[in-house]
């Protein structure tokens, strides 16, 4: 024992040192850290029987976002592709990282349900949705109901629904503080909720669908488990697309972008556009896709700034990239 103690004595400087620099580089602060990503090559996300094997390259784009410690606190002030936003700020009206997490995933899974419905819709493809399911993921503050994050919405006034538009459909009928009754079902429990219409006949949720969709060609969908949000949807949608068709629609680019879309191919602005051009740029992508509006903007001015060597395209629908692609095989 007494050996132990004259060892600690005679190395109490490096051992404080040790426990310094543990505490510094592991100890989190309430602040997030978001950089620039990279791409994802789409290849191998969606697997399709017979599918066509193209020469290029589809690619997501994506933010690299990390809890801070005081360490990469401090590297991200000294360093400008580094950007630093409170916790609050990531994960707003006091939700959960549980809560998040949950929209996220649920964010993926329905943008992948339009990007597989898109796709085949526009390569004239056999498609079928054979359920959908729609749940609670994020409420906002000036809602006025009891519903959960997580909850499954099963009936509205007593209307089974399966849709967003359905529950439209009922609530655009209503007045300012009409009350509803909705019938959920959270953790296999059967729970009879309310809301409050609002301004604008919404009742101040998110609600995402999960479909079950049978394809012909059948498709095989292979997530990441560090993946979610709805902003790879355009990409996810365009990688499918190109396996179901008969030609190589990259006409051997390195194709990058980001934005969300619909099943009927509209295209949505998205958040980080700055830290997924950079990483295209870095990854020396050929192409990049980005919404239109304040999104292309965005990209231009960065791309002028940086005398960046890629082409930025403007897209609205899915039908702006196929006929933009499309010219660039006729060139």
């Amino acid at each position: 024992m007494k050996k132990i103690i004259n060892l600690l004595k005679n190395n109490i400087s490096f051992i404080l040192t040790l426990i310094i620099t543990f505490f510094v580089l592991t100890f989190e602060l309430p602040y997030y850290i978001e950089a620039p990503g990279g791409l994802i090559d789409l290849k191998n996300r969606y697997e399709i029987e017979q599918s066509y094997d193209i020469k290029g390259s589809i690619n997501m784009t994506y933010v690299s976002e990390y809890k801070a410690t005081i360490a990469t606190f401090l590297i991200a002030k000294l360093n400008n592709d580094l950007d630093i936003y409170k916790k609050e700020e990531i994960l707003p009206n006091n939700i959960t990282e549980e809560e998040n997490d949950f929209l996220g995933e649920m964010l993926l899974k329905e943008a992948s349900n339009n990007a597989i419905i898109n796709a085949y819709k526009k390569a004239e493809k056999e498609y079928k949705i054979v359920d959908e399911k729609l749940y609670v993921t994020y409420i906002y503050e000036e809602a006025k109901t009891d519903l959960k994050i997580k909850d499954q919405i099963i009936s509205v006034d007593g209307i089974n629904v399966k849709n967003k538009q359905e529950i439209n459909n009922i609530i655009k009928n209503k007045n300012i503080n009409d009350m509803i009754n909705i019938k959920v079902i959270n953790n296999k429990k059967e729970y009879n909720r309310y809301a409050y219409v609002l301004k604008d006949n919404i009742i101040g949720i998110i609600a995402t669908s999960n479909k079950k969709i049978n394809t012909f060609p059948k498709i095989k969908v292979n997530y990441e488990n560090n993946e979610f949000g709805s902003s790879g949807g355009l990409m996810t949608s365009l990688s499918i697309y190109s396996k179901l068709i008969n030609y190589d629609i990259t006409n051997g680019y390195t194709v990058s972008g980001t934005g969300t879309i619909d099943d009927a191919g509209i295209v949505g602005e998205i958040d980080g556009v700055k830290y997924k051009l950079k990483g295209a740029v870095k990854e020396n992508a050929d192409i990049f896709l980005v919404p239109c509006g304040d999104n292309y903007k965005e990209a231009i001015k960065l791309k002028k700034e940086n005398n960046y060597d890629i082409e930025i395209v403007e897209v609205k629908t899915f039908d702006d990239v196929i006929n933009y692609l499309n010219k660039k095989r006729d060139i």
